[in-house]
């Protein structure tokens, strides 16, 4: 009998919240921040958890949080007649964590099929050792190219070996400004061979952050 009225009370708390939630993407449907922030701070927690779980990167999951909060927030128009808030955020949530992996395994696979090319074209001949030379160098120029901070935070992590959290208590900085400059470092690297016309340099950089 106890536990049936538990289950009952348990079952009207869900409803309530359920129903809580959804005047609140009515709100949020008409633009007002104060009830999107209210939601964010009742499911964002909650979200980064689970998404962790999924990832098994705390970093990861509290960005791919709070990118999905920017996109609920960018069709607020379009939630006010959602009857399940928490459940539509969560399959926010996992399709972005699933797109994240499939991002993730791909580059992987091309790093290592990159990688793996190279060392067997690499035949120690004059020639591969003057390519290898070259990228490297202009893997170098890159690098002296950036901005200071993303040059130092990228030495840091790929040179020193530190972590995102080292690095980050190092500079007082959090760990997504790290995980951000070194994305952009990352970025301007690249750009800067393309525009160089250079794969060998892409090659040695795939080696770099093996």
């Amino acid at each position: 009998m106890v536990r049936r009225v538990c289950v009952i009370y348990s079952k009207e708390l869900e409803n309530r919240a359920l129903h809580s939630d959804k005047l609140i993407f009515e709100r949020i449907a008409q633009g007002d921040a104060q009830a999107f922030a209210a939601f964010y701070e009742a499911y964002a927690v909650k979200l980064a958890v689970y998404v962790a779980r999924f990832l098994g990167s705390e970093l990861w999951a509290e960005e791919i949080v709070q990118d999905t909060f920017l996109k609920l927030w960018s069709i607020r128009e379009t939630v006010g007649e959602i009857d399940n808030p928490p459940a539509f955020v969560y399959r926010m949530i996992a399709n972005r964590a699933k797109d994240h992996l499939k991002r993730r395994e791909h580059e992987i696979k091309l790093q290592q099929y990159m990688v793996q090319n190279f060392q067997q074209a690499n035949t120690n001949t004059t020639q591969d050792q003057l390519d290898y030379e070259h990228g490297e160098k202009l893997v170098r120029q890159a690098i002296q190219q950036l901005p200071a901070q993303r040059a130092l935070i990228y030495k840091m992590r790929h040179e020193q070996g530190l972590s995102y959290e080292e690095i980050a208590a190092e500079l007082n900085i959090s760990k997504h400004t790290v995980r951000n400059m070194l994305n952009l470092a990352l970025n301007d690297i690249r750009s800067y061979l393309a525009d160089h016309g250079d794969f060998t340099g892409v090659l040695v950089l795939l080696l770099f952050l093996k």
